[in-house]
């Protein structure tokens, strides 16, 4: 029974040791973590602000004219201005 008692107070000081290192050290992998838990709160907060819900009810369109539109290729005028090319 003490032996259990002993080996969780071992593995409970060397999780605190390794915790109070990462946090007082200048770390890369330290630095790194708190980088992307800032950058993926900032995509969540864009992604909720303004990707969530369209501005209005109205505002859908049928899937076909969607990619109709993103797909289709834009019909380009004539040139006015080359007038010595005819």
């Amino acid at each position: 029974m003490t032996l259990a008692l002993n080996r969780n107070s071992t593995l409970r000081t060397r999780w605190r040791n390794r915790f109070t290192r990462w946090v007082r050290g200048p770390t890369l992998a330290r630095d790194i973590a708190i980088i992307l838990a800032i950058k993926l709160v900032l995509l969540m907060a864009l992604k909720y602000t303004f990707f969530n819900h369209p501005q209005a009810q109205h505002m859908t369109l049928p899937p076909e004219q969607v990619a109709q539109a993103l797909l289709s290729v834009p019909v380009q005028h004539p040139s006015r201005g080359d007038q010595h090319a005819r």
